[in-house]
């Protein structure tokens, strides 16, 4: 070891052995990287994928899998959403573009489970570069992140997209913490990481937000850690280039209230609302069927609060960058999770009517995912300081102490496993769909006339699925277009639909069938009703009476129905009304093809019996052949974005398009696609520029690199495990590191 000589006074004295030279950590093809941290990182990775394979194992196996909101099926395509064509799934463009690739190589079947597992991996490796230190810390931390309540209600709820956008979460935490220990003004990696998570969930810019916030502030921030944040925020919101083209084409979005707050507040265990976020758990929908019937029961629960809480106190203070922040994480996510029964409520209500996006957040336990993060690496601390102390305690009664500890530790974990593995316990099988949906579906064959699926429901439970509810999969089995509900039916929210069609049928299905519902539903362009007999099949018997259906299969998981009317095409005609007054006509056989106008003068022929000369020639365009004269009636979404060359165009009273185009033939189109797809080639090229600048930047290690000696020998030193930062002191150049030597 060397020893430097000080001169004081004349006189030379032995000094202290000094500080070992400060060195970056070299690997040989990635310079900046250091070996050990990645090699651990990605052991708590390998650890993650064997705990996430555990889970989905039983999902391997030929079928397809439906949880509450994730489902797949054999036909699964690309959302109309991607084109702003339904207003419910404009959210996370670029994951679901992703998604759809990584179903067109594997398949549907393997996709729906292949996304899930991605969640387990993706989380230990964030979270063990979260918590740093040795094995012991990253590996418990690693673990507990993939085996928690938390993880449990929403792999159970499908909410895969919001649990990998957690997994990436972990990560953003991890590159902020390094972002200021390196103390630069900008830092392109935490921007990477922040982007990707907006990209697969919309939650990540409030969860990812208030992460960044509290590293920057804790402890005592700096002007160029505030400013570092801010730009990183600023260039991570380039991935929203798309929500900004959405806003300014006046694209229809879901309607969100006031009253949805209520609906989606956490759900009370039996010990109270705080015993139940404390607990990681307090997923809205509670003890419904679809809902994990998990509980860790009072000592288990206390277990983990107590080594949560005191691994974050250590780390608070032998390492405050990352300590800190967590442990007003962990508190944030409490305060915010319990949401409108908290005692932020009154605040909550306001930003929720005040901030602007801030209704993404209408399910408020989602705030809890913070918590389960900072719950993580408190425990990977803590798990490290017990097992030091079993290996150096003196007094026997202080390793067998730290002994029992570990092992009620150990427990937590225990007694959530069988909840979560196999299958989330043996409690979900992946589904092969009855024979009568295949034999409908050869029956239907393809096309672009749409099959409208009954019941009426979002969210209905089959015989197929366990009776497990799950979202209504007929959209990714059946090979045409589906017309299915929308409305979430939630005590008092029925729904959050803005969808003139939706709300159309929905009328219809109320008034039973309204005695000509094939006539009524043709404008939609539906040929075929399909009607699914697991339940409420006695509800819809009015099927069998009316005069422009023809059943076409009927067995006793299904029955199809052929509708007899035309609605759409050249239909030349029109009548000024509404729903009511198209109700009326048909009531008394007195309304063809003609196109219903809420607004409008009429036009002959009436009743009309025209239709046709219409062909979907891409997803956003139809061509109308040339043909008589009038109007035609497109099957799409009323939306003023179609555009027929400036000719007139007006919103049926089924709430499709309907435009009065001559006898020459003439393209519709919809014009918002072409901006909303240069907004999403805006994103995602903003999201690779930032990946790329995030793998450069360790590139620029590499200057460090050369400036800094690297020793040729054994591996340097590592960090005390206390996790104290080690004492700064100069920097030996390399020439004066050459010429000392051991004395």
């Amino acid at each position: 070891m060397t020893l430097v000589a000080r001169r004081r006074g004349g006189r030379h004295h032995r000094a202290a052995p000094a500080e070992a030279p400060a060195y970056v950590p070299r690997h040989r093809r990635l310079p900046g990287v250091d070996p050990r941290a990645a090699r651990l990182a990605a052991e708590s990775g390998l650890l993650g994928l064997i705990a996430g394979l555990a889970v989905v194992a039983p999902w391997t196996r030929e079928g397809y899998l439906l949880l509450l909101d994730w489902v797949s099926g054999p036909n699964q395509a690309i959302t109309p959403g991607l084109y702003g064509l339904d207003p419910a799934a404009l959210d996370a463009l670029p994951y679901r573009l992703l998604t759809d690739a990584v179903r067109s190589v594997v398949g549907p079947g393997a996709t729906s489970w292949l996304v899930v597992l991605c969640y387990f991996p993706i989380a230990a490796s964030g979270v063990s570069a979260l918590a740093a230190g040795g094995r012991w810390r990253r590996h418990s931390a690693a673990l507990f992140a993939c085996c928690n309540p938390f993880v449990v209600e929403r792999v159970q709820a499908g909410h895969v997209a919001f649990l990998l956008s957690v997994g990436l979460l972990s990560w953003l935490l991890a590159s902020a913490v390094r972002a200021r220990r390196r103390g630069t003004w900008f830092a392109a990696r935490p921007a990477g990481w922040y982007a990707m998570a907006m990209a697969v969930g919309p939650h990540a810019a409030w969860l990812g937000g208030a992460g960044l916030l509290a590293v920057a502030l804790l402890p005592r921030p700096t002007r160029k850690d505030l400013a570092r944040t801010a730009v990183v925020i600023a260039c991570a919101a380039c991935i929203y280039a798309y929500a900004v083209t959405v806003l300014l084409s006046a694209i229809l979005t879901v309607r969100v209230g006031g009253q949805d707050l209520e609906v989606y507040a956490p759900h009370a265990g039996s010990g109270g609302m705080l015993a139940t976020l404390v607990s990681l758990r307090g997923f809205w929908r509670g003890a419904a069927d679809s809902s994990p019937q998990i509980g860790l029961g009072l000592v288990p629960a206390a277990v983990m609060l107590a080594a949560a809480a005191a691994g974050l106190a250590r780390l608070c203070r032998r390492g405050p960058l990352a300590g800190a922040p967590l442990a007003l994480l962990a508190a944030v996510g409490l305060l915010l999770g319990a949401g409108i029964e908290g005692p932020l409520a009154p605040v909550y209500r306001w930003a929720f009517d005040a901030v602007p996006l801030f209704a993404a957040m209408r399910e408020q336990q989602k705030w809890v995912a913070l918590t389960m993060l900072a719950y993580a690496v408190g425990i990977g601390v803590t798990v490290e300081a017990l097992v030091g102390a079993c290996r150096k305690a003196r007094p026997s009664l202080v390793r067998v102490t730290a002994t029992a500890a570990l092992v009620m530790i150990a427990g937590v974990y225990a007694v959530v496993a069988p909840s979560l593995a196999w299958g989330l316990g043996g409690s979900v099988r992946v589904t092969q769909y009855p024979q009568s949906w295949h034999t409908a579906d050869q029956i239907m064959g393809d096309g672009d006339e749409a099959v409208l699926f009954l019941p009426w429901h979002l969210y209905q439970p089959f015989a197929f699925s366990g009776s497990r509810t799950v979202a209504t999969p007929a959209a990714a089995f059946f090979r045409r277009p589906v017309l299915s509900s929308d409305a979430v039916e939630l005590g008092p929210v029925r729904t959050n639909s803005v969808s003139r069609r939706m709300a159309y049928v929905q009328r219809l299905v109320a008034a039973g069938g309204a005695g000509a519902f094939g006539r009524l539903v043709a404008p939609l362009g539906v040929r075929y009703v399909v009607l699914a007999r697991d339940r409420e099949a006695d509800l819809y018997v009015w099927l069998e009476e009316q005069p422009d259906l023809r059943r076409v299969l009927r067995t006793p998981e299904l029955d199809v129905y052929r509708v007899e009317a035309d609605g759409t095409g050249r239909v030349a005609g029109a009548r000024p009304g509404g729903y009511d007054e198209a109700v009326a006509l048909a009531a008394r056989r007195a309304l063809g093809t003609e196109a219903i106008l809420e607004t409008g003068p009429a036009r002959e022929p009436l009743p009309s019996a025209a239709s046709g000369d219409l062909r979907r020639t891409s997803s956003t365009s139809w061509d109308v052949a040339p043909g008589t004269p009038g109007w035609v009636v497109i099957p799409e979404e009323w939306s003023p974005g179609w555009s027929a060359g400036g000719l007139p165009s007006a919103p049926t009273a089924a709430g499709t398009v309907a435009v009065e185009a001559g006898a020459e033939g003439v393209t519709v189109h919809y014009e918002p696609w072409r901006w909303l797809r240069l907004g999403l080639i805006a994103s995602v090229v903003s999201l690779l520029v930032l990946l790329a600048v995030g793998v450069l930047e360790h590139r620029r290690d590499l200057v460090r690199w050369w400036a800094v000696p690297y020793p040729e020998g054994p591996s340097p030193p590592q960090a005390p495990p206390t996790g104290r930062p080690p004492r700064s002191g100069p920097v030996p150049s390399r020439h004066s590191a050459a010429r000392a030597g051991p004395r």
